[in-house]
């Protein structure tokens, strides 16, 4: 096929140093200092609960994060220490992005479009529902990864503005990875747009000066 659907391979990322999570009782009462800095800087937001949906809403913040993280805590097994350490990343997850993408890689290296792009889905929605107190880092590898993977099955498939949403979102996520400025040139080359097509790719030269997926995609241009 004419896309390059697995990018280099990053593998798995070594999980985050654990350690040891203390429970010394309760912790030391605030100082008079520490009161008055959080009284100087206390603002009161009004709140309500929606009885229909059971969500947190104020007219004055928008509290979808809020929100998440609170379901997010109330899923926790009971035996869990609350709130749970942010170092310990259980590796469940990791797994199934893993064993999602690769299958997804395996399906589009058989022809089987529909099929790759189902499963990087997959792979992205597992990833992007990864607890807000873990290590966003993690999840922003993954999910340039699998979405530089889709943007390329979209490409092979001519879904191309579904290929540039993609690979913009992966350019979001990792600036300085040339696979998303590559993805990006080729959706837009497709769409009929070369000027913004070539700027995509001298923006991928500045991050990775030898990229010879950038080079040839620029003289392509010049055909």
């Amino acid at each position: 096929m004419g896309a390059d659907c697995c990018g280099p391979d990053h593998g798995h990322a070594p999980p985050p140093q654990q350690h040891a999570h203390e429970h010394g009782g309760a912790p030391p009462a605030p100082t008079e200092e520490q009161l008055a800095f959080a009284d100087a800087g206390f603002k009161s937001v009004p709140l309500a609960l929606d009885a229909a949906s059971n969500q947190l809403v104020s007219p004055t913040h928008d509290l979808t994060v809020l929100n998440a993280l609170i379901r997010s805590l109330a899923s926790l097994p009971p035996q869990l220490a609350f709130p749970p350490p942010p170092n310990v990343v259980p590796p469940q997850r990791s797994m199934a992005v893993a064993k999602a993408k690769e299958d997804g890689v395996a399906a589009f290296a058989a022809g089987n479009l529909s099929e790759a792009i189902r499963l990087f889905t997959l792979a992205i929605d597992v990833a992007a529902s990864r607890p807000l107190w873990e290590n966003n880092a993690i999840a922003r590898d993954e999910l340039a990864l699998c979405l530089a993977n889709r943007a390329a099955a979209f490409l092979e498939a001519h879904a191309f503005l579904e290929a540039l949403a993609d690979a913009e979102a992966v350019v979001q996520l990792k600036k300085p990875w040339s696979k998303g400025h590559f993805r990006k040139g080729k959706a837009l080359h497709k769409l009929g747009r070369r000027e913004e097509a070539k700027e995509a790719f001298e923006l991928g030269l500045c991050f990775d000066p030898e990229s010879t997926d950038l080079k040839a995609a620029i003289s392509e241009l010049a055909l």
